[in-house]
């Protein structure tokens, strides 16, 4: 059974994580709902309460952005206020040592890491790609046609039967797996792996469905010879919707369970699927990340108030979240340039993270 005190710790620090998600969360709703503000000015559309709603349905991807910092924060909210009103004297004077204070802190946090990791992913990566839809349709000229589309148009690659297949699209349906304006490169390598063209396929639309490209209104280009018109044309593929759409569409990436499928299917395409690897690996590490975050919270906030300098270490820890935070972006983008495995790009900050603070509590508790 849980005792009274470690019930009572476990409550407090519950009680600080939850004051610092809804302080930050209403900083991030209020800045989105003025930058949505700003992006969706004059769009007849764009009433205060449907900016409200869009904004509301990017909270939930944002708290998860924002989760570990909500922990440094909480955790430190939660041990400072222990601090100052003599609890922590009391319990050490009552012979408890510092590890008493701090386990309910690690534990908390890697439990919220779970919790984000299998519930609030999945609903966070629905909401904003029904964020990015709406917004699209609102944005667009004439309410279907992606807006967001870069300078040079979309490009995808897939490899069958010896041949490689480069496709280029100008346009996209936001709302499903169509495409606009496309162009399809066949070519294969020769004994010297130099590309050979082999045609040209052009197609003013294309529909992805299982299995198959479904095309309307083509024109096949040979190197030699006249070229032919289509109506309809249809060609297999190994490109599934879910990740052709996951690769054209620059929504969020996939939720948690989605993830090792569309892994599978972007390699079997021959696209590159590093960044759900890593993002796949992410997730599993948060609750560790959670964890080596409200250690280290913990740990600069165990100082006697009496002795002073307690705002100093507040700030310093405070830094140590943000440095952690700056080398697993430096790490994971090491791991997108293929220069460090997917799971040593990302595990690597959390665990030092994790084992410094440990050495530090140790330092304090023990000399």
């Amino acid at each position: 059974m849980m005792s009274t005190l470690t019930h009572y710790l476990y409550r407090r620090i519950l009680g600080g994580i939850v004051m610092a998600a809804l302080i930050i969360g209403v900083l991030v709703f209020v800045v989105d709902y003025v930058e949505l503000s700003r992006q969706l000015d004059g769009e007849e559309r764009a009433t205060a309460a449907f900016i409200l709603y869009l904004t509301a349905l990017k909270m939930p991807g944002m708290l998860e952005q924002t989760l570990p910092f909500v922990v440094l924060f909480g955790v430190m909210a939660a041990m400072t206020q222990l601090n100052r009103r003599s609890e922590l004297v009391a319990m050490r004077a009552a012979g408890l040592s510092a590890w008493r204070f701090v386990t309910p802190a690690a534990i908390c946090a890697g439990l919220i890491g779970l919790v984000t990791m299998t519930a609030l992913n999945p609903i966070a990566a629905d909401l904003n790609a029904r964020f990015e839809t709406t917004r699209i349709a609102l944005t667009s000229a004439n309410g279907t046609h992606a807006g967001a589309r870069n300078a040079s148009g979309y490009w995808f690659r897939e490899v069958t039967n010896g041949e490689t297949l480069v496709v280029h699209a100008g346009d996209i349906l936001a709302q499903s797996s169509t495409l606009f304006n496309l162009t399809f490169f066949y070519y294969r390598l020769d004994e010297t792996d130099s590309p050979v063209f082999l045609h040209r396929l052009d197609a003013k639309r294309a529909e992805l469905l299982p299995g198959q490209w479904v095309l309307h209104e083509t024109l096949d280009t040979p190197p030699k010879g006249d070229t032919t018109r289509r109506d309809i044309l249809r060609l297999e593929t190994s490109i599934a919707p879910s990740a052709l759409v996951d690769q054209i569409s620059g929504r969020a990436l996939p939720s948690f369970y989605s993830l090792p499928h569309i892994i599978a299917e972007n390699k079997r395409a021959g696209f590159n699927a590093r960044q759900y690897q890593l993002q796949f690996q992410r997730l599993l590490a948060l609750p560790l990340t959670l964890a080596a975050m409200a250690l280290i919270g913990a740990s600069f906030s165990l100082r006697l108030v009496r002795l002073g300098g307690l705002l100093s270490l507040s700030l310093l820890a405070g830094a140590s979240g943000f440095l952690l935070y700056f080398a697993s972006d430096l790490l994971e983008a090491l791991g997108t340039a293929n220069v460090l495995p997917p799971f040593f790009a990302v595990w690597a900050a959390p665990f030092f993270a994790l084992f410094a603070a440990l050495a530090r509590i140790t330092i304090l508790e023990d000399g």
